[in-house]
């Protein structure tokens, strides 16, 4: 475990630079297959860097909104430590809000450019769990998102982490590299999916419903409680019991107006012949 990247005189956070390099590769491979649904390259590169912006700024927000029952519990400890209190709420971020976020910003450039929203998410959908998969790698190098105790086959004895100073106290179930390797799987799978070309926006209900499944289960192999429980449930089993119908919505819906255009499109040639 490497929370640090020591590059000389410089110092490099292992999780930033790791999905950073997930992010170029993930863009990479969406530019490259961006024609397949009529998409160019450029509004590819221009919607993922304000999408990466509005990401950093919603996985910032929800964390902040997961850690406030911490905060009103121990609400004594923070009328005296003000300035800590603060640090802590923008010391973290959440997967889900930086979706979330990241899936608004791209539909406000669809918007403002006048680009088919459902296109675009068909090209950029199948690398999300891609770039997710470097991220939680980048979590297992930083020692953030670690698993529950666990003293079975592949358990993680981490050394000491300053940024996690009881962290190393007993071993842990590698809960990052596992959901790291679920979501490189499931990139393989929607990447080859989205070869033949599918009703705009389907891939991205296929994508909302599969990863809220994925990380409602992986949720109960978690050790960290930086990720806030509400009612015995965290933040993110939350927002997936959210997703899920989301999902199957937008497939419904993206499934009705396909099978509605064929059925315009075979009166049409019947009425033509």
């Amino acid at each position: 475990m490497h929370p640090i990247f020591h590059l000389g005189i410089i110092e490099l956070p292992a999780y930033g630079s790791i999905i950073f390099i997930g992010l170029l590769v993930g863009t990479v491979i969406a530019m490259l297959t961006a024609h397949r649904y009529e998409v160019s390259r450029l509004d590819i590169m221009l919607s993922t860097i304000l999408a990466t912006i509005g990401l950093l700024i919603g996985a910032k927000v929800v964390y902040m909104i997961s850690v406030l029952p911490e905060i009103v519990t121990n609400f004594h400890y923070v009328k005296s430590h003000i300035f800590k209190t603060i640090v802590y709420m923008f010391s973290g971020y959440v997967f889900y809000g930086g979706l979330i976020g990241a899936l608004l910003t791209y539909y406000f450039y669809c918007w403002w450019f006048k680009i088919n929203f459902g296109s675009l998410m068909n090209v950029i959908t199948p690398v999300i769990p891609l770039v997710h998969s470097f991220g939680r790698i980048g979590c297992f190098m930083g020692g953030c998102c670690y698993g529950i105790k666990y003293n079975g086959r592949l358990a993680i004895h981490y050394p000491y982490n300053e940024f996690e100073p009881e962290l190393n106290l007993f071993p842990r179930f590698p809960v990052q590299l596992t959901e790291s390797l679920i979501n490189f799987l499931f990139f393989l799978i929607l990447i080859t999916y989205a070869k033949k070309k599918r009703p705009n926006g389907s891939i991205l209900g296929i994508y909302l419903i599969g990863y809220a499944i994925i990380r409602f289960s992986l949720e109960f192999l978690r050790g960290d409680v930086e990720r806030g429980i509400w009612f015995g449930v965290s933040t993110s089993q939350w927002i997936s019991l959210i997703l899920i119908p989301v999902g199957i919505h937008i497939l419904r819906k993206t499934y009705m107006a396909q099978t509605k255009k064929t059925v315009e499109k075979k009166a049409v040639d019947k009425k033509s012949s």
